[in-house]
């Protein structure tokens, strides 16, 4: 028994676009999702609540991003001193 399908080889081609976009996706998923863990959505704040904790001066922990930059700030800011203590004691 043969079963003749009129253009098959365009129906085929389909198929196979179909199945390397699904597995395209299967394997760009985790990775976006891993690129895009530090990024927070605007309005999250909207699903949890945060209590007062009494405390007035309390500290905000900072992501890592803020880290690295307040650290890069912190160097160039001692270096800039650095430079400008140096000048002052070459020039009286």
């Amino acid at each position: 028994m043969f079963i003749f399908i009129q253009d098959w080889k365009s129906k085929v081609l389909g198929f196979i676009t179909i199945i390397a976009l699904l597995i395209a996706f299967i394997f760009s998923a985790p990775v976006l999702a891993g690129k895009l863990s530090q990024q927070i959505p605007a309005l999250s704040n909207w699903f949890s609540e945060e209590n007062p904790s009494g405390n007035p001066l309390r500290v905000e922990n900072n992501d890592a991003t803020g880290q690295k930059f307040d650290r890069i700030i912190d160097q160039m800011v001692i270096k800039m001193q650095d430079f400008y203590k140096e000048d002052n004691k070459q020039n009286p």
